[in-house]
């Protein structure tokens, strides 16, 4: 397996096989994209982050927000893959001196929370005032 920053021509190539990810991921200006591709050359999974000014208290310092993690083909979850791609992230994020990485996860969807966890992400649940829990806003601190 090999994980790499995808090019605009891979990202609407990957589009035009699975459409519904025009609708989570990020592409442009202040994104990285990131692709792991099989031996065969084929996407497996990829990870969609933007990167933004922090508001205050913290003006002038930067994060990266990963919108969307996705295992494509499901023989290859719980394989690594996903922190394969997250961990990629870290390093990139790192070179480009943001402060944090922040994602959020549905408070259902155990796999992720483990997945975030497992990467060394801290987990901020989101409570709403009527006492229901949504989801976490996770939180991985670079410097």
């Amino acid at each position: 397996m090999n994980i790499k920053i995808s090019t605009d021509t891979e990202i609407h190539s990957l589009i035009e096989k699975y459409p519904y990810i025009k609708n989570v991921m990020c592409y442009g200006d202040n994104t990285d994209t990131l692709f792991a591709v099989d031996d065969n050359g084929q996407t497996i999974a990829f990870l969609s982050a933007f990167y933004r000014e922090i508001p205050a208290p913290l003006n002038g310092e930067k994060e990266c927000y990963i919108n969307v993690i996705d295992i494509i083909d499901s023989t290859f979850r719980r394989k690594g893959i996903g922190s394969a791609l997250v961990q990629e992230i870290i390093k990139i994020a790192k070179n480009k001196g943001v402060m944090q990485i922040r994602a959020y996860c549905e408070i259902h969807n155990i796999s992720s929370n483990k997945l975030w966890l497992k990467n060394g992400f801290c987990i901020s649940p989101v409570k709403h005032s009527d006492g229901s829990i949504p989801g976490s806003y996770v939180t991985y601190r670079i410097l």
